[in-house]
């Protein structure tokens, strides 16, 4: 059985971040984005940018140097994890309290798994 994102409608496999983290960074995304002034994907390639999730490329002919940004589909949960925890370091420096992962998913009413 196929387990698909329900943002993004991408694949998760094993060993890749979990339906539970995926949602957890978008909403992530939505409060930085509101804090901030930006969309929820702005904030998604912010943060990738900020963080090196990117690999650059050159164009074969003009030698231009450019980003590809790297899905996040694509991290492992352990590599998510990382890019998550950085994110709320950097949200905690511009004063952003935003609940860590456990406080979001155990807190009544807000992310509770029942």
């Amino acid at each position: 059985m196929k387990l698909l994102c329900e943002m993004c409608r991408k694949e998760i496999t094993k060993d890749k971040r979990t339906l539970q983290q995926n949602k957890y960074i978008h909403v992530v995304f939505g409060i930085l984005g509101d804090e901030l002034g930006y969309s929820m994907a702005e904030v998604k390639q912010l943060c990738k940018q900020e963080f090196g999730l990117y690999d650059e490329a050159v164009n074969k002919k003009t030698g231009e140097t450019f980003y590809v940004y790297r899905s996040t589909a694509d991290l492992s949960k352990k590599d998510f994890a990382e890019f998550t925890e950085k994110i709320l370091i950097l949200a905690g420096k511009m004063g952003i309290h935003i609940l860590n992962p456990e406080e979001y998913f155990n807190t009544p009413a807000i992310g509770a798994v029942s």
